[in-house]
């Protein structure tokens, strides 16, 4: 193994751990902590701002870690001139969803330091429509993008060893 093929090894396992903290970390929040903290007292508030205090900072490294380890990734893959058009286009729409999760993520806490800053809670949605875009926003969509982008980068694994294996 050459010095290259270690520092991509490195940076491959930093992409998913950063990527696998964030996405697991959500599905915990929405599946464990949050229904767990809506069946305690009052003592559930201050646990979710704590938590969420501490996930914020994981969540921002995990940003940070993606983009850093995502850029070197791509070149590495796209420079040896082997991919086609299916794994640039795979590749453009895991991009995109990656961004849209940066976006949304950014965007919860804005929301969340606003209401905090008014003490206003949000009306629970009322018609079914209203159910339905409520379930499909904040931490539900983050985690539905995550697992999306995870499966892409299977699709791109698999898109990139088959280009590997024709030539």
């Amino acid at each position: 193994m050459s010095v290259n093929d270690l520092f991509l090894l490195i940076v491959l396992w930093a992409h998913l751990v950063s990527a696998t903290a964030w996405v697991g970390g959500s599905i915990f929040y929405l599946f464990v902590l949050r229904p767990a903290l809506r069946k305690s007292a009052e003592g559930g508030r201050e646990i979710n701002i704590a938590a969420a205090d501490e996930f914020r900072a994981m969540v921002d490294t995990a940003i940070f870690v993606l983009l850093a380890s995502g850029i070197i990734l791509t070149f590495n893959r796209l420079t040896p001139g082997v991919i086609g058009v299916q794994y640039a286009l795979v590749l453009a729409v895991k991009i995109a969803l990656s961004v849209w999760m940066f976006i949304l993520a950014r965007d919860r806490r804005r929301r969340t330091a606003l209401l905090e800053m008014h003490r206003e809670r949000p009306t629970p949605p009322s018609g079914p429509l209203r159910k339905v875009l409520r379930a499909l926003s904040g931490y539900n969509t983050l985690v539905i993008l995550g697992l999306v982008v995870f499966l892409l980068a299977d699709a791109l694994d698999v898109i990139f060893e088959s280009a590997l294996n024709r030539q």
